[in-house]
């Protein structure tokens, strides 16, 4: 380093001389018109160069270690005695890296020097090309140049190896094997699997499809193989369908088609008023209800691509097959509670239409029975789904307590019974507006029940005392009855209790004071208490048939007197041995009880 410059002078002049030499190698290069003449020139220039390169890393190699030890100085002056322990460590640590750098710039400059002896080489092999010829020239230049050759090799070998593995390795992961599809001798599309083909061919089927009904003749014979190609050129069953009609003969249009559940049902070039359709017809059943979920039932799609122009459909035929309706019948399953009025207004059906979907419902209305509630449906099926959150009561329970000391059919309340009230947050699902499904989420019970309590006789009474003008002896004969037996109960009701070998009646569940009618015509032979029955009505018919009526509120008619079908007999109540408002129905042939929905009509 030439004294009194300073570190960053001396890096600058470094750096200008190296430069230079560069400059002067590149402009002998150019100017030499001679190779011969101008081999030393280069050589010396190279050299130079390669010098002042060795100096440059020399330089800063030194003065990383000179001031490590200004650093050391400084560090022993502050910590004294310690740091003269650390510092020989930290000397001999810049020893051993200015040795390493050393080896590093030897290594490193190895090839440019190489480099820099090579013109003078190549000048040498010109000179002797021209005395010895072309051939033994390149030879000897060769071998000469070995050394150079090898690193140019050992340098640009890896390097040209990881670029072509690259490249390999970038198109390999774009190629996948797929079908190549070919139509008469003609490319098609390329598919991942035949699944995409049979998918095309389906959806073809339904795009040619012209107004008559017909499908345009299209024989389709396709040629599959397998090839490898790119990803970005496979079809979709939807492109590949495309790709097909191009190749009819047919006039086909861009168009969007409408397919619901799947099948096609005819294409439009402006989507917008079917869409606009879809959602009136969704906003049409929207309430605005948290929560509220509402779809279609069926699975609604356009899909873009080619069609025949023939399929291609107005904005008002579209219009009007949308808005359509279809014959479909939609049933009610009858549960407990449930009467033709109540199924009606649960339904929102008029009561008039019910009866006369339903004929017979006011005399048969059995729980799980299936009431017919519409026998026709929206083209298109909405469902709604919500949750609603309502009250309903809780029945009380009846405590009964014999009283030996009374006479059977005495009753006495002492302890009035009262519902409860709970609420209750369901899950509604309905469908074009009739309940398909309720799940109840939760409940919470906002009112307990009252039991009620009642006292009963259980002294029986002397039978003699029905026998004094208030029971007739009943008839005898083949059983049989010229007519039909009406429904007793006026206002329709329903079957609580049904006939059993325990139950040999019907339980007809209706409200207190309902008209209980004669199901047939006859003479009362009992009108009064009759046992646990409470107030009840027989009837004798004639031929050893009898239909008794119990449990009434009230009676309307006496012993002996003679009743035609269908006049009101009592009303209903829930008297004798009972636990709520019913008339209990039995029909009796020469002391048999028999049941009587085998009676009635």
């Amino acid at each position: 380093m030439t004294m009194g410059l300073q570190p960053k002078e001396w890096i600058k002049n470094q750096k200008e001389k190296l430069g230079a030499a560069v400059r002067g190698v590149a402009g002998n290069f150019q100017n030499q018109k001679k190779i011969g003449q101008g081999e030393h020139k280069v050589h010396e220039l190279m050299e130079k160069a390669g010098g002042q390169a060795s100096g440059f890393c020399l330089y800063t190699s030194e003065a990383v270690i000179q001031t490590g030890k200004r650093l050391a100085v400084y560090a022993e002056a502050f910590f004294g005695k310690k740091w003269r322990r650390l510092s020989g460590g930290f000397k001999k640590a810049g020893v051993h890296a200015k040795e390493g750098l050393l080896v590093f710039w030897g290594r490193f400059s190895k090839p440019f020097v190489s480099m820099a002896h090579a013109p003078r080489l190549i000048a040498e092999g010109y000179r002797e090309g021209k005395a010895k010829g072309t051939a033994a020239a390149a030879f000897r230049g060769l071998c000469n140049n070995k050394g150079f050759f090898r690193t140019i090799f050992n340098y640009g070998a890896p390097v040209l190896g990881a670029v072509v593995l690259c490249n390999v390795v970038v198109s390999a992961s774009n190629v996948t094997y797929a079908v190549e599809v070919k139509q008469d001798g003609q490319l098609v599309g390329y598919i991942a699997d035949e699944s995409v083909l049979t998918s095309a061919q389906d959806m073809l089927r339904q795009r040619i499809i012209r107004t008559d009904g017909t499908e345009a003749t299209f024989e389709l014979d396709p040629e599959l193989s397998v090839v490898a190609v790119n990803e970005d050129l496979l079809s979709n069953a939807n492109e590949m369908t495309d790709s097909l009609i191009r190749m009819s003969n047919e006039d086909i249009s861009e168009a969007q088609g409408l397919y619901i559940d799947g099948e096609f049902y005819g294409a439009v070039t402006d989507t917008a008023l079917i869409e606009d359709i879809l959602n009136t017809t969704l906003d049409s059943y929207r309430t605005g209800a948290e929560g509220e979920t509402v779809s279609f039932v069926q699975d609604i799609e356009l899909r873009e691509g080619l069609y025949l122009t023939e399929s291609l459909v107005s904005s008002e035929e579209m219009e009007t097959l949308l808005n359509s309706t279809q014959e479909a019948e939609r049933t009610y399953t009858i549960v407990e509670g449930d009467s033709p009025t109540l199924i009606a207004d649960k339904n929102g059906v008029p009561y008039s239409e019910f009866k006369k979907l339903n004929p017979g419902i006011e005399e048969t209305c059995l729980i799980g029975q299936e009431a017919i509630i519409s026998t026709e449906k929206p083209f298109l099926s909405v469902k709604v789904v919500r949750e609603e959150t309502y009250t309903e009561s809780i029945p009380y329970e009846t405590e009964k307590t014999e009283d030996n000391s009374q006479y059977e059919g005495y009753t006495k309340t002492v302890q009035a019974g009262q519902e409860g009230v709970e609420q209750i947050t369901a899950s509604v699902e309905y469908v074009d507006g009739y309940e398909t499904t309720r799940t109840v989420v939760s409940t919470e019970v906002i009112q307990e029940p009252v039991t009620e309590k009642i006292v009963e006789g259980t002294k029986q009474k002397e039978t003699a005392s029905y026998a004094r003008g208030q029971v007739l002896a009943a008839s005898s004969g083949s059983g049989s009855y010229g007519g039909s037996f009406l429904w007793p109960v006026a206002g329709n009701g329903y079957i609580s209790c049904g006939y059993s070998s325990g139950h040999r009646a019907i339980d007809i569940a209706c409200s207190y004071g309902t008209p209980i009618v004669a199901s047939a015509s006859g003479k009362v032979i009992v009108a009064g208490w009759y046992y646990t029955y409470g107030k009840a009505v027989v009837i004798d018919h004639g031929n050893g048939v009898q239909t008794l009526y119990g449990h009434n509120s009230t009676l309307n008619v006496s012993v002996g007197d003679y009743v035609s079908q269908g006049q009101v007999i009592a009303g209903a109540g829930s008297t004798g041995y009972s636990t709520g408002n019913h008339c209990h129905f039995e029909v009796h042939v020469n002391g048999g009880r028999y049941n009587p929905l085998n009676y009635l009509y």
